[in-house]
């Protein structure tokens, strides 16, 4: 027995994954009105009312029947199977409903949770309820945004976070190449950089978004096709963090050429669906250079900081200081969470793309 088995009680509406693989993507899903409410499988975990579920590029994989990596299941690799859950969803935005007694949470409670892995091992967040593991659910202040601007923020958030200021130590004055900017790991790596004071280059691969990527605040926008040659110009001694959100299998053309002396790449994003490199020894990696994979997990220092650093970005976007239409792209409710997957699949956001749950 799997350790996120649950009995059932009562009944939820739920997105429910019918038809992997079909076209368009709202053949899809099926809206359930009577799709099983799950229980605490056990007293560490809590159960939590849906208000709004993020969108990732995994849940599009999942939703196309595309066998996933034993590392997206995270702190469950070791119940990994390739078929996806009937119910996708690997962020969300919620109330607790009910906590477990080894949990520190109470009823009421405001949170958001990170189940990179229960997106995949158990049924995810496209539903009014969704059972998550305490140790990856997090706190959120009291707040007058809505569920949709802080569906817009937490994981991406915190992912960005994480890339530049826990793996690659980014600094004040420093640059960082923000590879694959306008995802919402990417939109949100802008933010920060540019608001702990560095330099920031933004890639994509399309002109119509270059002018959204200089709203957020990127000092240079450069498309993909010149961004070697651009690179040279911008920051010829190289720049001091390389965020990849692309995949790995840029690292020894662009990453490890471009970057300054004690500077960091790190692997964040998989959009390629590339998760190794061919040919590649660590050989290759220059003695004054690092590279790094960044996700989190489950017992990992920084966890503890996860409800602070939400705490004070929740407060920056309530002041102004980071402005809703730079992060949240666009919402959808939960019935049409076909068209928000079409949307997302056909590269149309800048930022994240949220759905809402009544």
């Amino acid at each position: 027995m799997p350790s996120w088995d649950n009995t059932p009680s009562g009944k939820m509406t739920a997105a429910v994954l019918s038809s992997p693989g079909a076209s368009p993507p709202s053949k899809c899903f099926t809206m359930d009105k009577e799709y099983p409410r799950p229980t605490l499988p056990s007293p560490s975990w809590v159960l939590v009312k849906v208000k709004a579920a993020g969108l990732n590029r995994a849940e599009l994989r999942g939703r196309n029947g595309d066998e996933p990596a034993p590392p997206e299941f995270g702190m469950f690799v070791d119940e990994f199977h390739p078929d996806p859950p009937k119910i996708l969803g690997e962020e969300f935005v919620g109330t607790v409903e009910e906590a477990g007694s080894e949990t520190k949470f109470n009823k009421g409670e405001l949170c958001t949770g990170f189940i990179y892995g229960g997106g995949k091992a158990f049924d995810g967040a496209y539903a009014e309820y969704v059972i998550c593991p305490a140790q990856r659910l997090f706190r959120i202040p009291q707040t007058s945004l809505s569920w949709d601007v802080l569906g817009a923020i937490t994981m991406s958030m915190w992912t960005a976070y994480g890339s530049l200021f826990e793996a690659a130590q980014l600094t004040k004055g420093a640059t960082a190449l923000i590879h694959g900017a306008t995802s919402s790991v990417g939109v949100w790596a802008v933010l920060l950089a540019k608001d702990r004071g560095c330099t920031v280059i933004a890639t994509t691969r399309k002109q119509d978004k270059a002018e959204k990527l200089k709203a957020v605040g990127a000092d240079h926008v450069v498309l993909e096709h010149e961004l070697n040659e651009q690179l040279k110009k911008l920051a010829p001694k190289g720049v001091d963090c390389l965020l990849e959100l692309v995949g790995p299998d840029t690292i020894q053309s662009l990453a490890l050429p471009n970057l300054a002396k004690h500077g960091s790449v790190v692997v964040t994003g998989v959009l390629t669906k590339q998760w190794a490199m061919k040919e590649f020894t660590p050989a290759l990696i220059p003695p004054t250079r690092k590279m790094t994979f960044y996700s989190l997990e489950p017992g990992q220092e920084e966890a503890e900081g996860v409800e602070r650093i939400v705490g004070e970005v929740v407060k920056k976007v309530e002041s102004g200081t980071f402005k809703p239409e730079h992060f949240l792209d666009k919402t959808f409710p939960l019935e049409r969470i076909g068209e928000a997957h079409e949307y997302m699949e056909d590269s149309k956001a800048v930022g994240k793309v949220v759905v809402t749950v009544p």
